[in-house]
């Protein structure tokens, strides 16, 4: 009996000295790129249930037993970071976001009716996006036409291969559209355009070139030109949940404007959109229901 409690009180007697002593660390965690410090990050040992979170200007203070010395960092969003100890006490944490993006835009088909305000009072539009073919690289493709069923007619087509680079925050996407117009048996034309949209966080940059192809008879107006395109978009968060985009293309004694607001809610979808070429404009309405296609697997 006594060699058991002789033994005890050895064993609890090592356990408390190697587990006793400690070294206390404190630090600051903040977001890499952009520096700012993280409250409310949870700062563990590693190994164990000990911890603490950081405070609202992301510092923190935790004592690591001496026989330990790895500091788990956890916040939602974030990818986790083991950091080994060393000899510094004070610690400058650089943390990630966990960029895991998932697009929801595969493999849908939105169906629009859609009217000119001010030439073209009846139309439709038909929009259709590919399964993802690498990783989420997809390939989507549209067709859209107005008329009043006389003299004026307005058609558009894209075909866009988006997510072609996606990273935290960022993508690139390479766009391709086509518009062509009749309007009042005095203008036509037509617009080819290419262009790359840089999507970086929240922003969109869009630049390129166009074609044109335009004739105004009662001005006797031809102008065949390339010229650049640039634009702009963003979203807006509540209560309007809505993106908008704007775009000009610049030729040579002409310009044409492009302005989108866009809203989808759950399956239901309406935009607001402006063209403006030469002598032509048309203000477009649309409301349109977009849906998800499945394809079947084969047996094997």
């Amino acid at each position: 009996m006594i060699l058991k409690y002789s033994l005890f009180i050895l064993l609890f007697s090592f356990f408390s000295v190697v587990f006793g002593q400690t070294t206390e660390y404190s630090g600051v965690v903040k977001i890499k790129g952009d520096k700012h410090p993280l409250p409310g990050v949870s700062v563990m040992i590693k190994g164990t249930k000990i911890g603490t979170q950081t405070d609202f200007d992301g510092y923190f203070k935790i004592n690591v037993p001496d026989s330990l010395n790895t500091l788990s960092f956890l916040y939602v969003g974030i990818k986790p970071l083991d950091y080994k100890l060393n000899e510094k006490k004070f610690l400058e944490i650089f943390l990630k976001e966990d960029c895991t993006v998932c697009f929801l835009d595969h493999q849908q088909i939105a169906i629009y009716a859609q009217s000119g305000v001010i030439g073209n009072p009846l139309g439709g539009q038909l929009d259709f996006s590919f399964p993802a073919f690498f990783r989420d690289l997809t390939l989507k493709t549209g067709f859209g036409y107005q008329t009043n069923f006389n003299e004026n007619r307005f058609l558009s087509a894209f075909i866009n291969l988006e997510h072609l680079f996606v990273d935290c925050g960022f993508s690139i996407d390479i766009n391709s559209s086509v518009r062509n117009f009749n309007y009042d048996n005095n203008i036509d034309s037509n617009v080819l355009s290419l262009e790359s949209s840089i999507n970086l966080r929240g922003i969109q940059i869009i630049t390129g070139f166009s074609n044109v192809d335009f004739f105004e008879l009662d001005k006797n107006k031809v102008i065949k030109s390339n010229g650049v395109l640039v634009g702009i978009g963003t979203w807006i968060g509540p209560p309007f949940y809505a993106s908008v985009k704007a775009k000009t293309s610049i030729f040579k004694n002409l310009s044409e404007y492009q302005v989108e607001i866009k809203r989808t809610y759950k399956q239901l979808s309406s935009f607001i959109r402006y063209n403006k070429i030469g002598g032509f404009n048309e203000l477009s309405l649309g409301i349109g229901y977009e849906f998800t296609y499945y394809l079947k697997k084969r047996e094997k």
